[in-house]
């Protein structure tokens, strides 16, 4: 294994703004030189950042002599000049240190404004930085905490050998990329020399949903990769999740793209578990059609490897190789766990849809794909013996497919209502197998709506609306599991909720292209820890508050360390389903990723 050596070196003008790569650079002790010393903020000097404004990414610099040019996509260049900056005094503020730093100009003002859509302005730190952190004993340019970052190119190859994704190194915003060892060599460094330069690591660096912004469009992506993966193998017992180490330099000096990493000490390595789901390889070896462009994939592991365990209605993430690239999504189990040995996904095939149309032409008998272990909130309870409603539309059929198969093995269909909604004829999947377990068992009753019935149909016909509701008996008194499209799920549960079905009986999944469908705005009163303002249903907590000046802590806004955590007193919120949720309390929410439905007032532990 060769001798680690510096292999890249990136600076970050502004805060936030795209880094450009340098063959060298002077180290001073607040950091890289040109790196993080000027910063979009809000009128009132408050940091902005990509994490809440990811558009920020795609603004580019360069460097001049005398100044910065910024570019950015359909917007004339902005042209900086230390010559023309202000220097006027502004009260700032970077996570919890409060400084001074200097305006700008006018111009850099309106340009950060339009890229954000509402007033910005550009803040400069001034030649050595008034922020002084204790820490370490000397000054930091906007940096987040610490003046200095390093990763390893192995460290970022292992994550990528892991995730369902490919990450670069400009998701993660490092200063130092270093080539050669091993992955998370850099965690055992304490001392290192680089150069003329004398490094001392001091933490890990706490990673947050910044990271998952797309460099390339400016979006957060919307699966938290690569935070989703780091937390399975680099978090801690809070939840923070680590990936490279913050260093100050000990002296000023010359570093250079080539030099070797000399470790002058070594310090013990921080431990985490690694919680990463198992992978393996499934083979088709068989594939069925079931409706109209709806094929069912019978999967099979290699001989001796045992298929993990799953509940009905769980999905089986997989990963093909699509020319190179990674494509990694999650499909609901159509097989039954009571059938042993094999694996099977339902796919209808979507015009457009990137793997449905890759698994319609590429997985066919004998070929192969990498799935993970099946998980999943939504499945049947199988210690249940409670009637049951399993409604379904579309391609959201397939859990409840899993679900039926169960029961039928288990002799448990007692009192089944099976109801699904879809096109036409053609579209009715595995009309054969559940006619017959409707033959074989008395208490399963199927209920088929066609959207566009023939004229000899003799079923139900149309949209779901009250009229279909009435079709099924002893409504009130069943456990439903829905899935479908957004606008069917929110349609259904009002429906039964009018119709008396308790809340705490409704259970429902998200399925397909539909997942994520704006919901119709709604103007809301929100109140945290006793202050009351105006908000909606469109944002997250975390982002109404901070638009109305109220402070709630907050470190990784994904979900994932639980510093947002907040105490629902009365109201509801829309909560994704987080890692943090598993730990925390009843009537919590994470105010990070969680939007209100109603008003709402939390309070703040």
């Amino acid at each position: 294994m060769s001798s680690p050596y510096l292999s890249q070196i990136n600076v970050y003008p502004a805060k936030s703004v795209a880094g450009i790569s340098m063959s060298s650079s002077w180290v001073e002790k607040q950091g890289l030189a040109f790196d993080r010393r000027f910063m979009i903020a809000q009128p009132d000097g408050q940091m902005v950042t990509a994490r809440k404004h990811p558009q920020l990414v795609l603004v580019k610099s360069s460097l001049l002599s005398n100044g910065v040019v910024f570019s950015a996509p359909n917007m004339p260049s902005l042209t900086v000049l230390y010559s023309d900056l202000s220097m006027d005094e502004v009260e700032t503020t970077v996570w919890h240190d409060q400084f001074v730093a200097y305006h700008t100009t006018d111009a850099a003002n309106a340009w950060f404004s339009q890229i954000l859509g509402k007033p910005a302005t550009l803040i400069y730190c001034g030649e050595q930085s008034n922020r002084v952190r204790d820490k370490f004993g000397h000054n930091v340019s906007f940096a987040d905490g610490y003046p200095v970052l390093v990763i390893s190119q192995a460290s970022l190859d292992e994550l990528n050998r892991r995730s369902p994704e490919t990450h670069s190194m400009d998701q993660f915003r490092t200063n130092l990329v270093v080539a050669g060892g091993a992955p998370f060599d850099e965690d055992s460094w304490k001392r290192i020399r680089i150069g003329e330069v004398e490094f001392e690591a001091l933490k890990p660096c706490e990673r947050c949903v910044l990271t998952t912004v797309d460099v390339e469009q400016g979006k957060l992506r919307k699966n938290l990769e690569p935070l989703k993966t780091l937390s399975q193998f680099r978090a801690n017992e809070a939840g923070g999740v680590f990936f490279g180490q913050n260093l100050v330099a000990r002296n000023e000096g010359m570093i250079q793209a080539g030099d070797v990493v000399e470790v002058l000490e070594y310090k013990d390595r921080e431990v985490y578990a690694d919680n990463s789901p198992q992978r393996f390889k499934l083979t088709c070896v068989e594939r069925e059609e079931i409706a109209r462009d709806f094929i069912t994939y019978w999967l099979e592991p290699a001989p001796g490897i045992t298929l993990p365990n799953y509940q009905p209605g769980q999905h089986l993430p997989i990963e093909i190789d699509d020319q190179g690239k990674k494509i990694a999504r999650r499909y609901t189990l159509s097989s039954s766990p009571s059938r042993p040995g094999r694996l099977a996904i339902s796919v209808k095939r979507l015009d457009g849809g990137v793997m449905s149309n890759w698994l319609s032409t590429h997985l066919q008998v004998g070929a192969q794909l990498e799935a993970q272990t099946p998980d999943g909130s939504f499945h049947l309870n199988t210690q249940s013996q409670s009637p049951l409603l399993l409604l379904s539309a579309g391609s959201g059929v397939t859990p409840m497919l899993s679900m039926l198969r169960y029961l039928a093995d288990h002799q448990q269909i007692d009192d089944v209502v099976f109801y699904h909604q879809c096109r036409s004829v053609e579209d009715i999947p595995c009309l054969d197998e559940i006619e017959a377990l409707q033959s074989q068992h008395s208490g399963l009753q199927v209920i088929i709506c066609l959207t566009q019935a023939p004229n000899d149909w003799s079923g139900l016909k149309g949209r779901l609306s009250l009229s279909h509701i009435k079709q099924i008996p002893d409504l009130a008194s069943r456990q439903v599991f829905v899935c479908g499209p957004d606008g069917f799920m929110t349609k259904a549960k009002n429906l039964m909720l009018k119709k008396g079905l308790p809340e705490a009986n409704y259970h429902q999944e998200a399925f397909g292209a539909a997942r994520g469908t704006p919901k119709p705005y709604k103007a809301l009163t929100l109140t945290v820890n006793g202050q009351t303002f105006n908000g909606d249903n469109q944002s997250t907590l975390l982002e109404q508050a901070e638009d109305a000046g109220i402070a709630i802590a907050n470190s990784c806004r994904a979900g994932l360390c639980g510093a947002c955590r907040v105490q629902v007193k009365s109201g509801a919120v829309d909560q994704t389903d987080v890692p943090a949720l598993q730990s925390a309390p009843q009537g919590s929410a994470f105010a990070c990723c969680c939007i209100p439905v109603s008003d709402l007032d939390v309070s703040i532990d």
